[in-house]
Order: C-alpha cells, then sequence, then structure tokens
C-alpha cells in the first residue's frame, strides 16, 4: 500500500497541472490582495481574510477535476491495468488514488492559510488586527479557520460523490459538471432547499442538506434553517460520505473483474 501512495504522488507531482494550479493560486491570492489594497470599498479587505483570499474557491474546481480525471485518464493510457495486472488489487489502488488525493487538498489548503497570513502582514499590517471581533463574536484569525474547515468539509463530501462518479463513467465529463454544479447548488439555492424543507421535514435528509455542515459547525444557528443539530449531520454527512465511497469501491471492482 505504501509503494502505491508513493507512485500516485509521484505521478501526481509530475503533472503538469498540479505545478501551474499551485503557482496559479498564489498569483490569485496574490491578485486579490492587491484588489483589496487598490479598492478597499469593493474587496473589503477583512472580507477577504476572512475568505482565505477565495483560494478555497479555486482549490475545489482543481480538485473535483483531478479526482473525477485519475481514472479516465490512467484508463486511456493502460497505466490502470498495468496496476491491476501486477500484486495490486483494486481496492488498494483505488483507495490509494483516494488518499493522494487527500494528501493534494491539505496541500493545497496548507500552502493558501500560509498565503493568506502573508498577504495580512505585507498589505494589510495595519488595516486590522488578528484579534478584530467578526460578526460571529470570533477574532477573525479564528473565524477565517473556522471557514477553511467549512469549505474543507464541503470539498471532502463533493469529493466523495465526484469519485463515485469517476467509477460509472469512463468519460470524466459528467463527474466534473455534477461536482461542479453541487458546489455552486449550496451556494445559489440554499435558500430554496431551506424552504422545501420548511414544507417538507424528510427532505432535510437529502444529501445536499448535508453540504451544510461544515458552514453549521462554523454557525450552530443554521440548524434553524437546516432542522438538524450537530450531531445529526455529523452522522448524515460521514453516512452519506462513506456510503459513496464504499458504492464507488463496489463499482470500480466490478468494473475491472470483467
Amino acid at each position: 500500500m505504501f509503494t502505491l501512495l508513493k507512485q500516485e504522488t509521484y505521478k501526481l507531482l509530475k503533472r503538469p497541472s498540479f505545478t501551474i494550479f499551485w503557482l496559479f493560486l498564489i498569483v490569485f491570492q496574490l491578485a486579490m490582495a492587491i484588489f483589496g489594497k487598490v479598492y478597499p470599498q469593493t474587496f473589503q479587505p477583512e472580507n477577504l481574510f476572512l475568505n482565505d483570499f477565495y483560494a478555497p474557491v479555486m482549490i475545489v474546481f482543481y480538485i473535483i477535476a483531478v479526482g473525477s480525471t485519475q481514472l479516465s485518464s490512467e484508463n486511456q493510457y493502460g497505466t490502470l491495468k498495468a496496476l491491476l495486472y501486477r500484486q495490486y488489487s483494486s481496492s488498494k489502488v483505488l483507495v490509494s488514488k483516494w488518499l493522494t488525493l487527500l494528501g493534494c487538498a491539505l496541500c493545497f489548503y496548507g500552502s493558501s492559510l500560509v498565503m493568506t497570513f502573508l498577504l495580512k502582514v505585507i498589505f494589510f499590517q495595519n488595516k486590522f488586527s488578528l484579534t478584530l471581533q467578526v460578526s460571529t463574536h470570533q477574532p477573525i484569525w479564528q473565524a477565517m479557520l473556522m471557514n477553511t474547515v467549512s469549505e474543507f468539509l464541503t470539498l471532502l463530501f463533493l469529493a466523495a460523490f465526484v469519485l463515485l462518479l469517476a467509477t460509472l463513467f469512463d468519460n470524466s465529463t459528467p463527474a466534473i459538471i455534477v461536482g461542479i454544479s453541487a458546489y455552486f447548488v449550496v451556494s445559489v439555492f440554499n435558500q430554496l432547499m431551506f424552504m422545501l424543507i420548511d414544507q417538507h421535514e424528510w427532505l432535510k435528509w437529502n444529501p445536499v442538506n448535508m453540504l451544510n455542515f461544515g458552514a453549521q459547525l462554523n454557525s450552530p444557528k443554521l440548524s434553524s434553517l437546516t432542522h438538524l443539530g450537530i450531531n445529526q449531520m455529523m452522522i448524515g454527512y460521514i453516512a452519506y460520505g462513506s456510503i459513496f465511497l464504499i458504492l464507488g469501491l463496489i463499482v470500480f471492482r466490478r468494473r475491472n473483474l470483467r
């Protein structure tokens, strides 16, 4: 298993898109900081800092794209069959890809957090203090970390679903489209879903509502809209995520046993 993890990590690091995206992420955060410095009324520095200079949004797009193309690209070039014909089981191959993707996400989130604090020091040292109290009655640095955790939990849930779709299709396009669409559904159509939950209580257990787990962890008052307590949200989040991963594993094993 350790050998597989090393191989998957090596393949990921050797992807041109990995280095390109990392550089893009740094430049993107830097650009947002410059906008905040030049146009503080439009791009409020405090909000930019709270949202990690919007790096998590870019990371979601990249992880979804990589997760959905992991299998299809290797299947296309025949490297997947080479792994399965060796001593590795299909389960180990797939799990190693999942863990590598998780490590990739953690790497980018860690990098974006470091960059966020650097940009704060470089551009907004005298603009606001890290101990500034925000609307959640937390210091701004703590609120920013909680927002990052919220985004990360949303990404993990989406990634589990995207990885399931990636095992169902040889083409990665459906997984990418559905994954990104689900991300925007939470942002854009949450209010509509909350209205439907008010009318039909059982809808609170739908998987899209579980995408609010990170946000509710950050803001417990959200339970009045999701109609679920934090413990119920956590159980639903883990249950759905586990189901997606287990189904993906079953589908992958059956497809490669034929």
